[in-house]
């Protein structure tokens, strides 16, 4: 496997590097002049990955040297970050803290950062194999999929996660990007229902393996660490609560047909994949500490 190309970084990047937008038409390959814009295009893309894990390590910074408390020596991490840091909370920092290392190893080591979503895949087992160690096998994924001509998506990245938490080294990449298998599909539900009648869910009995996501239906990249992915609220009345559950609780067909059919129109309007804008949701659900009841009661107030 060939290595990749270092790039220059001999020059700090500006915002003056990055060509004025303009309507120009052309055609064939790219001249040394276009090839040199579009570099730079990258390099402002790669810098603001950059700029994001600096932002953790500059977090981490200021709560273990303690520099948050201000000048009478009484402020509050919560209350620097309300000052300083518009307002994110503690929980939100604290994931940055921990994202920030992984992202500046697998920068360096792909000449490239990662997505946030592919970094929070990672999170956890670099934090018991090494950074560095995981950072190699990212690189590693990344670079066959270039030469396989595969995507890498958060759920290939996710499979990798799966695999390197076992402890050995992968013997071969390409498994990886084989889609997981869905569980056995149910019947279909009737189209009509009356109004305020609960929509039930599923309890899962049969045991989840590596190789098994924890919301198979959508796509997900296996976020949820209990596998029962409760955060949707789409446990309505009449479903067998998660605690009483003998196994995995699975959302129901017609739940998942209307996610998917939200998430893929959704998707459409930001020019994105419906995998992306799933990962996307999932994230923003799971991913900032909020409880279900945080949901649950605005869809109240409403």
């Amino acid at each position: 496997m060939s290595a990749p190309v270092k790039r220059d970084r001999a020059r700090a990047f500006v915002p003056e590097l990055i060509p004025e937008p303009a309507d120009i038409e052309r055609t064939g390959p790219l001249d040394a002049k276009e090839q040199q814009q579009l570099e730079r295009i990258h390099a402002a893309r790669d810098n603001h990955q950059a700029a994001k894990w600096m932002r953790g390590k500059a977090l981490e910074a200021a709560f273990r040297r303690r520099l948050f408390r201000g000048e009478d020596g009484q402020r509050t991490r919560q209350q620097y970050l309300d000052d300083e840091w518009d307002g994110i909370s503690e929980s939100a920092a604290y994931r940055e803290i921990g994202e920030w290392p992984l992202a500046r190893a697998i920068s360096d080591m792909c000449e490239r950062p990662a997505p946030d979503s592919h970094v929070r895949a990672l999170v956890d087992v670099a934090e018991q194999q090494g950074h560095e160690a995981v950072a190699h096998w990212y690189a590693e994924l990344r670079r066959h999929g270039q030469q396989a001509g595969h995507r890498v998506t958060a759920e290939v990245v996710a499979n990798l996660a799966d695999y390197l938490h076992k402890g050995t080294a992968p013997e071969r990449l390409e498994p990886f990007f084989t889609p997981r298998q869905l569980p056995p599909s149910r019947p279909a539900r009737p189209a009509r229902r009356t109004a305020g009648e609960p929509v039930e869910g599923t309890v899962v009995t049969q045991a989840r393996n590596e190789h098994e996501p924890s919301f198979p239906n959508l796509g997900m990249n296996g976020t949820d660490p209990a596998g029962s992915f409760p955060n949707l609220g789409m446990s309505e009345p009449g479903t067998v609560p998660a605690a009483q559950a003998p196994g995995r609780w699975a959302m129901s067909a017609e739940h998942v047909g209307r996610l998917s059919a939200w998430l893929e129109a959704e998707a459409a309007k930001d020019s994105i994949s419906p995998e992306d804008a799933a990962d996307h949701l999932v994230q923003a659900l799971t991913g900032g500490g909020l409880p279900l009841r945080y949901w649950t009661a605005a869809r109240a107030q409403a």
